[in-house]
């Protein structure tokens, strides 16, 4: 419907999207979210049946003030919707001594104070057969990580959002957006146009087409996720058995897992493909040279999964070259805010972006430290405060 005014548009339903419409219509407004895509689509970055949550984070310390927000804000939404997201299984993180999951995954733990056991390879393999890795390996055990399902997590956040009055809009193309008159901001779509004092921009793969005008530093990689037919009894690798995990080999970066999904098999992938593409042009299919690259890896440290390959799928990692987020508001026009670049690792963060985005939107400022994930750290040269 053309001229539709509300107090605050989302382009883009994913993870984010969801979350931040969900924390806007909670505050009382009157929320528009456009998602380009059916409802449920998984053709960007927030499918896969899984993904990982944990505390022992060896990416940075920066994040583990928002790692506390974001499980207390599971713990929030799963009391909202009467579900449990959060599936607690331990996690691995394993590698050589001196390798970036290990060592900063210890890292973490220690700084946290968080209960974590080192395990050096002949422990892991004693715990957990189906991991075939060498005595030159170590990891880090954290107990209280696990793993959540993306889809029924953002299905609950669109209904929460619907519930508090959003409406959620999909299959309709955000196309542009510009400042409109009277200080209202105007969203165009394949539909018509819409208003609003307030704008999230959390498009995933397409959110520099969105703010071109900012350039940001941004790659989209096209990442295939496997499930293989397992090669031991189920007891092995089951929930409860098995824990999510993370191996960093020395030839061939880092991959990870899941334990075994009844539906679907093994989940397995490498973090970060080096594939970079264009987000409108994506191949899905089932590549041979990504099959095989997986089962190398299998065959050296996991043969468990080294089973008839039983699915696949693509997601779209959004890179910065520091691999780090990006969480800002717009350096020139007031009242936007977006969150891209979430570089493979984001999702479990979901409630915390969103609040965070509807605070920037809103007021254009948060309480929650994000002065590292801000765009000007790209910039070379005087910025506008705040962006």
């Amino acid at each position: 419907m053309a001229g539709s005014i509300f107090d605050a548009i989302v382009i883009g339903l994913g993870a984010h999207g969801s979350a931040a419409a969900f924390a806007l219509a909670g505050r009382g407004l009157s929320v528009l979210g456009l998602e380009a895509e059916v409802r449920g689509h998984e053709l960007g970055s927030s499918g896969g049946r899984s993904r990982m949550i944990r505390r022992a984070y060896f990416e940075d310390p920066g994040y583990l003030p928002l790692l506390t927000a974001a499980w207390e804000g599971w713990d929030a939404l799963g009391a909202a919707a009467g579900e449990t997201f959060v599936e607690v299984t331990g996690g691995l993180y394993a590698g050589l001594a001196d390798s970036d999951v290990f060592r900063g995954s210890e890292a973490s733990a220690r700084l946290q104070a968080l209960p974590h056991e080192v395990l050096n390879g002949a422990e892991i393999r004693r715990r957990w057969p189906v991991f075939t890795v060498g005595d030159d390996v170590g990891g880090l055990y954290d107990p209280g990580a696990g793993m959540i399902r993306p889809e029924r997590a953002i299905a609950a956040q669109l209904r929460l959002a619907e519930t508090a009055g959003a409406d959620l809009r999909f299959g309709e193309r955000a196309v542009e957006w510009r400042p409109g008159p009277g200080g209202d901001l105007e969203v165009e779509t394949d539909m018509g146009v819409h208003r609003a004092r307030h704008l999230v921009i959390a498009a995933g793969a397409w959110t520099g087409s969105f703010v071109p005008d900012l350039a940001l530093p941004l790659e989209v990689e096209r990442v295939p996720v496997f499930w293989f037919e397992p090669t031991v009894p189920i007891a092995e690798i089951e929930v409860g058995r098995l824990p999510v995990w993370i191996i960093e080999t020395t030839t061939d970066g880092a991959f990870y897992g899941f334990p075994h999904d009844p539906e679907a098999g093994l989940k397995v992938a490498r973090h970060y493909s080096g594939d970079v593409i264009d987000p409108e042009v994506v191949d899905r299919a089932q590549r041979l040279a990504d099959v095989d690259r997986v089962r190398t890896f299998c065959r050296q440290f996991f043969p468990a999964a080294d089973g008839r390959l039983a699915g696949s799928q693509v997601c779209l990692y959004t890179n910065t070259p520091d691999r780090h987020f990006v969480l800002d508001v717009h350096p020139k026009v007031a009242g936007v805010a977006y969150a891209s670049a979430c570089s493979g690792h984001g999702f479990k963060f979901a409630p915390v972006i969103g609040a965070i985005l509807a605070d920037l939107a809103l007021t254009g400022a948060t309480r929650h430290p994000i002065d590292q994930f801000r765009a000007n750290r790209f910039v070379t040269g005087p910025v506008a405060p705040g962006s």
